[in-house]
């Protein structure tokens, strides 16, 4: 069984950069036609243009604040229109605002839910009708926190994922009869994001952050998107995954195994 995804056109949720813009890049590279969406445009467009120009697969880019709802249905119309169909969805968007558990607002408790939550549930629905006839793939992004109790100050996070996950096994069997199968990937990976907190560290403040990644993680490190992730979400892409639904995928260094 093959693990091309040469042909297929995917859109990816949150690809201007980190796990959507590397997979965008890749599968790209595969030989995919990928719509990306972001808030980020210049970054976007650039790597829209980048990706597109090394070929042989193409990406286009799209203005998207997911939690604009009413933004999400148009969109998905429009990458539907421009590829020709959808035969997959990698859903990255969202984020965390750190809080006391005590002390979260409703404000960030909106946020967290909507981002995380909503937008996932209604991009799905607007991607369902453009699968219904042709069967398709959904992957959708969640995160450890939502099954176990760590990290701490991110507990209405945590919860938002950890509905994504319970969304995804429910429409995984509501769909399972069109040929949809749905999946979560929980990733941990090095990111923009945390070489940014890094970097805003002093020497042992750093040491003490990579000493409690080595205790935490079995593997010792955060993964790499383009060497250990974006592979793990062609391949469940692929045909190569075609009875895989409705599973938990950890890649995370066994930070989080799963029973």
């Amino acid at each position: 069984m093959s693990y091309s995804i040469e042909g297929k056109n995917i859109v990816i949720i949150g690809g201007a950069r980190g796990i959507g813009g590397i997979s965008a890049k890749r599968f790209a590279a595969q030989g995919a036609n990928v719509a990306t969406f972001d808030m980020r445009d210049d970054e976007g467009m650039a790597l829209a243009e980048e990706a597109t120009k090394a070929g042989p697969g193409r990406v286009i880019y799209r203005h998207l604040d997911v939690v604009d709802f009413d933004q999400i249905k148009p969109c998905i119309d429009w990458a539907a229109e421009e590829l020709g169909g959808i035969d997959a969805l990698l859903d990255v968007a969202g984020g965390s605002l750190p809080s006391k558990a005590e002390e979260t607002s409703e404000a960030d408790w909106d946020w967290h839910l909507g981002a995380n939550m909503k937008a996932t549930g209604l991009v799905c629905q607007a991607v369902f009708p453009h699968m219904k006839e042709r069967g398709g793939t959904m992957t959708l992004i969640a995160a450890g926190g939502a099954l176990k109790d760590r990290p701490i100050l991110l507990a209405s996070y945590s919860a938002s994922k950890g509905a994504v996950i319970s969304y995804s096994r429910s429409v995984a069997a509501e769909w399972a009869p069109y040929n949809i199968r749905v999946n979560c990937v929980n990733p941990v990976m090095s990111s923009p994001g945390e070489l940014k907190t890094l970097a805003a560290m002093g020497e042992a403040e750093q040491a003490k952050f990579q000493q409690q990644i080595h205790e935490s993680i079995p593997l010792g490190r955060m993964g790499d998107i383009e060497t250990e992730l974006s592979p793990v979400l062609q391949f469940l892409i692929s045909d190569a995954a075609k009875y895989i639904t409705s599973q938990i995928i950890a890649v995370d260094g066994g930070l989080c195994p799963l029973r």
